[in-house]
């Protein structure tokens, strides 16, 4: 066999391994994010709309990050969730959908599902990039947040995304008849508070209510968890 063949062949070889490996590391996401989306079922289509928020403002920013790595991060930044008691979970949810701040040790505890879904992303080769923006995507940009009380700029970028998707997502789905621009007014209330205020412009240059239009179609054609 001619060397040129040789090595085509080794190319698609590898090509092979690889897709396999793809395919295994997101079958093994979606497993934990249904697993995640079963046992908190108030939280069902959340993951997948964070994950679509974050997508868009990584593409309003210019795509500073791994999209790849950005997408299997958010999908599965609330993994850590799954090492928490049911009653820390539901008393944050409880708290975040009547918009109000959630009590002291109820918000210590349910920080600490950041660093544990850290440690799951850090175990996949697949999913490594995007671990310490799991970890820190409860970090605020006035160094209030946790787990590490980060500030500023010294929160990793990839986390700061993901806040502001998750912020959004909070805001228009468990907060019950939250309007797009009320939505944006918390959203601008938040900037250089609890988000990145340069993320927070970018953010709300989006279309927002086109985009939400079309994740509604989504949802309700293909399903939160597709």
């Amino acid at each position: 066999m001619a060397l040129d063949e040789q090595l085509v062949r080794y190319a698609r070889d590898l090509a092979r391994v690889y897709a396999d490996r793809e395919e295994t590391e997101a079958a093994w996401g979606e497993a934990l994010v249904r697993l995640l989306e079963h046992r908190f079922p108030h939280l069902e289509g959340h993951h997948r709309r964070v994950t679509y928020w974050a997508d868009h403002l990584n593409r309003r920013l210019g795509e500073p990050l791994s999209r790849r790595s950005l997408l299997r991060a958010a999908r599965l930044h609330d993994v850590g969730l799954l090492a928490l008691p049911d009653e820390t979970v539901r008393a944050w949810v409880r708290s975040v959908s009547e918009g109000e701040r959630p009590d002291e040790p109820v918000r210590q505890a349910f920080l600490t599902h950041a660093p544990l879904g850290a440690e799951v992303l850090a175990a996949l080769p697949g999913f490594a990039e995007g671990a310490e923006w799991v970890r820190h995507h409860h970090e605020a940009w006035d160094g209030s947040g946790g787990p590490a009380g980060l500030a500023g700029e010294a929160i990793p970028l990839g986390a700061r995304v993901l806040a502001v998707a998750e912020v959004f997502d909070y805001q228009t789905h468990l907060q019950k008849g939250l309007s797009i621009p009320a939505a944006r007014e918390r959203l601008l209330a938040l900037a250089g508070g609890r988000l990145d205020p340069a993320l927070v412009t970018a953010f709300l240059e989006l279309p927002l209510e086109s985009l939400h239009e079309n994740l509604l179609w989504l949802e309700a054609h293909e399903g939160p968890g597709d």
